[in-house]
């Protein structure tokens, strides 16, 4: 049996909501946030279960930036159709599609209506204790755009790393663009331009975009996080409770941001891990060095390499000296085919590079991939390749995923032999 409150437009109530649900995939417009929003910071940090959230139709109308006076066809409409919105979560190897609210009820005597959430989103939003994110209510319902919403968010999450890196294609997923601004460009000025000039104006954080390339194209973009203002020191009770369940900093959470940049989910099991054979100083190096490089295509794979390596002393003070080994190598590969740029092909030499890392470093052809990469860029500039005689990234993964099934092919006629 639900409990019902009344929910009143008090703008300085905290929103509180699982990391998890933040990174989740939906797409809500501006006044359907507001809502979700509105309901959400009305709960307590000790509720145990969801209540029938009330609210008069006046304070909804105040709280939400609805002009005049809606009749409740209007707002049932806008309801309605929230009721039939989901959003998508991943757990483990699960893609779940559940609906934000289970029931509205429209009060027409009372002038309210009555809301409450699914079910299933009880470990999302109640007595959170560790991975979530907590803001005022004030930040997010004076804008009039939901990407600038959905960027706040995103960024909030990040504001102790002060820094945030998306590919463009998971920024277009996670704010529900990915058909509607292709072009790059045309995405930058609709979207993050008129984003970054509303959370300046209207909220307690800022950024600075930094666009990354490859080539001419952008590839990712990161956000430079500012805070725009400093914790009051005087704080209500109900905040100074948030305030004491807020969790201190740890290497982890930063190191989990970090790895997020590079498309990966460090898990806490994976860290520890880690940290017990390499230590907590290394782990934290050679991951802050990683999300430096350009074109590692299997960040895990790299780190685990380069925490190994260091370690067993193959290549000393592998990370530490990195340039210098990069720059020994680049001298080393182009020694050996300074001359092969008119007799070989551009996969050709690339291969044979790879081959002989592997030869020189003694470490596997996946790791000497890995390594290749951190200066494939420079390799064939020196060696006089022109960036239109080079493959797109597109036309290299298929060519070697042919390569990788003609050798498959190969190797069982062998064994058929």
């Amino acid at each position: 049996m639900y409990k019902s409150e009344i929910v009143e437009a008090n703008t300085n109530n905290l929103v509180t909501k699982s990391n998890l649900l933040i990174e989740a995939n939906y797409k809500l417009g501006v006044t359907e946030q507001k809502i979700i929003l509105c309901i959400a910071s009305k709960i307590q940090p000790d509720d145990s279960d969801f209540k029938t959230y009330t609210l008069p139709i006046k304070e909804f109308n105040k709280l939400l930036g609805l002009k005049g006076t809606p009749k409740y066809t209007e707002l049932r409409k806008i309801t309605k159709d929230l009721m039939q919105k989901v959003f998508e979560v991943r757990i483990e190897n699960k893609v779940i599609q559940v609906a934000w609210l289970s029931y509205v009820a429209y009060n027409e005597t009372e002038g309210t209506i009555d809301i409450r959430f699914d079910p299933f989103l009880r470990p999302y939003l109640l007595q959170l204790k560790k991975e979530f994110t907590s803001y005022k209510l004030d930040n997010v319902v004076k804008l009039k755009s939901s990407y600038a919403i959905r960027i706040y968010e995103l960024l909030k999450q990040y504001e102790r790393v002060q820094e945030r890196t998306f590919s463009l294609e998971h920024l277009r997923r996670l704010l529900g663009v990915e058909d509607l601004y292709p072009a790059y460009g045309n995405f930058k000025q609709r979207v993050l331009v008129p984003a970054q000039k509303e959370l300046g104006k209207k909220t307690d954080i800022t950024f600075e975009l930094e666009e990354m390339k490859s080539g001419r194209r952008v590839e990712k973009v990161k956000f430079v996080i500012k805070s725009r203002k400093k914790t009051p020191k005087q704080l209500n009770l109900f905040e100074d409770t948030f305030e004491s369940l807020q969790p201190v900093p740890s290497s982890y959470e930063r190191l989990k941001g970090l790895a997020l940049s590079l498309g990966v989910h460090l898990t806490e099991e994976i860290y520890h891990k880690w940290v017990e054979k390499y230590g907590e100083k290394r782990v934290i190096h050679v991951i802050e060095e990683t999300t430096r490089k350009k074109n590692i295509k299997n960040p895990i794979g790299y780190i685990t390499y380069m925490l190994r390596e260091s370690a067993d002393g193959v290549l000393e003070a592998a990370v530490a000296d990195s340039r210098q080994k990069e720059q020994d190598l680049l001298l080393y590969l182009i020694s050996r085919y300074r001359n092969s740029r008119q007799k070989l092909p551009y996969w050709l030499i690339e291969e044979k590079a790879i081959q002989d890392i592997g030869d020189k470093l003694s470490v596997p052809s996946e790791d000497a991939l890995y390594i290749f990469t951190k200066v494939k860029e420079k390799f064939f500039d020196a060696l006089g390749f022109k960036p239109e005689d080079l493959p797109s990234p597109m036309e290299e993964e298929e060519f070697l995923k042919m390569r990788k099934e003609l050798r498959e092919e190969l190797e069982k006629y062998k064994n058929e032999l």
